[in-house]
């Protein structure tokens, strides 16, 4: 009986890559318009969202920016009135740019560094849920070396190799306790990586219409020594053994589209379209390193996601910019699969941004996205938990650039 709980209890789902995990926060521009202007800006960060873009760059240019995502949850338990929320903390994705090429050229090159996967929540130790998950810490940062080039003056092409750090950190209870009345604990953690590529195509005709088509692809990131460490009475100790791990965590591709055109003298419009392969995400499997705990898989079946959104860029003066957008995101996680790391559901988005340029060299960018994932009423296939989800998230970030 002991093994076969602590079998459960590393087979349930510690690393879903749901929509909630997925941060795309990686130009603070792109941010303050919801996500959309793909094909309207074109700067340092178009080697993430539009990698054929970046050989019309008139200029080099390193950035630096962060956002700060603060993730508000609350669950129900079906037939209680007690609510339980996440407590209050931030999870500070970043991203970091650096192009190079001659002035004129027909190409450049550039490095990014960024967080498009991650997240972090802390449900407590006392809430329905505790035997599932604690509190969680998730990140993956994705280094991408890039090369764009002007086929014309309209039409350019550009790509990149990605290499993806990843890494995990959570907790959850364990149905024991120590003789002081103490919650046993599993402490689980990981790193790994994995490797990808993100392509990209761009066309504008002057002042008018501008169309840019990228493709990300999917990221198999490889755990083989993950480290599973129990906290429980001693009496226990030898049923609960600190133990390796491993396991093949799948980030999907996505296929974007993006376009842009005038509204007016100073207005630019912005509509994007994303398409997600979460489908890849159908189970997770454990493979365990000692024979005390079975190799264990968890049914995930996921579907695709996708998304729609639409911007207003407004050029207020020559050196202030202002932006706003909102948009739609379908949740690829079936309603039997939901669980407390990622309580997904289909979400709204709203965001405001702006542009100043301090010096012809210093731009500055902040953006503030505010995003509300629908309650969701869903018992969960594997564990039987039942109750309401709902979900808050403020995401303010600044940029800062400096071109020459």
């Amino acid at each position: 009986m002991k093994r076969l709980l602590l079998g459960l209890l590393l087979a349930t789902p510690v690393f879903a890559m749901a929509q909630g995990t997925q941060v795309n926060t990686q130009n603070q521009k792109i941010v303050g318009m919801a996500g959309a202007g793909s094909a309207l800006f074109i700067d340092e960060a178009s080697m993430v969202y539009s990698p054929g873009a970046l050989a019309k760059m008139e200029h080099n240019a390193v950035q630096v920016g962060a956002t700060g995502i603060m993730f508000r949850s609350a669950f129900q338990e079906a037939g209680s009135s007690n609510g339980y929320n996440t407590r209050f903390q931030i999870s500070p994705p970043f991203a970091a740019y650096a192009t190079f090429g001659p002035k004129g050229a027909f190409w450049k090159a550039g490095l990014a560094v960024y967080t498009p996967f991650g997240g972090a929540v802390d449900w407590g130790n006392d809430w329905p849920g505790r035997y599932e998950l604690n509190d969680l810490s998730l990140r993956a940062i994705y280094i991408q070396p890039t090369v764009s080039f002007k086929l014309t003056e309209q039409f350019s092409i550009g790509g990149g190799f990605i290499y993806n750090v990843g890494s995990v950190d959570l907790s959850r209870s364990i149905p024991a306790f120590h003789p002081d009345g103490r919650p046993s604990t599993a402490q689980l953690s990981g790193t790994g990586t994995g490797t990808g590529y993100n392509l990209g195509v761009h066309y504008h005709l002057e002042d008018q219409f501008a169309l840019s088509i990228s493709y990300r692809s999917k990221v198999i990131t490889r755990l083989d020594n993950g480290s599973a460490q129990f906290d429980v009475p001693q009496t226990l100790a030898p049923n609960f053994p600190n133990t390796a791990f491993a396991a093949e965590l799948p980030l999907p591709s996505s296929l974007n589209l993006g376009i842009t055109f005038p509204v007016g003298e100073r207005v630019n419009m912005a509509i994007d379209g994303s398409i997600l392969n979460y489908s890849i995400y159908q189970q997770l499997a454990f493979e365990y390193e000692t024979d005390l705990i079975p190799n264990t898989v968890s049914e995930k079946n996921y579907e695709n996601a996708y998304s729609g959104r639409v911007g207003i860029n407004y050029q207020a003066s020559n050196r202030l910019a202002l932006r706003t957008g909102v948009g739609y995101i379908r949740t690829p996680v079936r309603a039997g699969y939901v669980y407390p790391e990622t309580p997904d559901n289909d979400r709204f988005v709203a965001a405001l941004g702006l542009t100043y340029d301090i010096t012809p060299k210093w731009e500055l960018n902040a953006s503030y996205a505010f995003q509300h994932t629908l309650p969701r009423t869903t018992t969960n296939v594997s564990t039987g938990l039942r109750g309401r989800y709902e979900t808050y998230i403020h995401a303010p970030g600044v940029s800062l650039s400096y071109k020459w």
